[in-house]
């Protein structure tokens, strides 16, 4: 590997981590202020509704961006990130406003619960999404398996609890983009 590609490689990589580790950020930042000042006017419970809807768009259109400054990658894919995380979310909000009691997930093992969650939800988001990276990377099936351990591992750092929340969140974005940055990377590498 000569010197100028692995400078690109560290670029990259920097932007990709960033883009997450801020879009995860943003996007739960984003979650709990929008469902102070709109969602709860017509839901006056507290509540994580859209909070998959705004992680989900935050970090879905955060590495849209970085990865449309490489090749030409549709916008979709920032759609289907968002798509993707809010469903579930809504779904588990609504099961449990209607008496689904899914306490029995959390306690003793919710860091189990947020990582099996996270490898779900990060399979179908990475079977979406590598249908654009099909054309520019031949093992792009290399995604579905990327995106899910990404996604899996930043839900188990977001399950560190009080008062370290913060410091989970951060790590869990960082994390995401470490793990699918390297997915990346990897994908260019033996595509050449």
């Amino acid at each position: 590997m000569n010197n100028e590609t692995n400078q690109l490689e560290k670029k990259f990589l920097q932007k990709w981590v960033t883009a997450n580790g801020l879009g995860w950020l943003v996007g739960c930042i984003g979650a709990i202020i929008l469902s102070h000042l709109v969602v709860n006017i017509f839901y006056p419970k507290e509540t994580n509704l859209i909070l998959g809807l705004c992680i989900g768009a935050s970090v879905g259109y955060a590495q849209w961006f970085v990865l449309k400054g490489m090749f030409k990658i549709s916008s979709l894919w920032g759609l289907v990130c968002t798509v993707c995380m809010g469903i579930p979310f809504i779904a588990f909000e609504i099961m449990d406003e209607n008496e689904y009691n899914f306490s029995s997930f959390h306690g003793d093992y919710e860091f189990l619960y947020r990582l099996i969650f996270g490898l779900i939800v990060g399979s179908v988001i990475g079977i979406l999404q590598m249908q654009f990276l099909k054309p520019y990377y031949k093992k792009a099936a290399w995604w579905i398996a990327t995106s899910s351990i990404g996604w899996g591992i930043c839900f188990l750092a977001s399950s560190i609890p009080m008062p370290f929340v913060i410091l989970g969140i951060l790590l869990g974005g960082v994390l995401l983009g470490m793990i699918t940055g390297y997915g990346i990377i990897w994908m260019s590498k033996t595509s050449n």
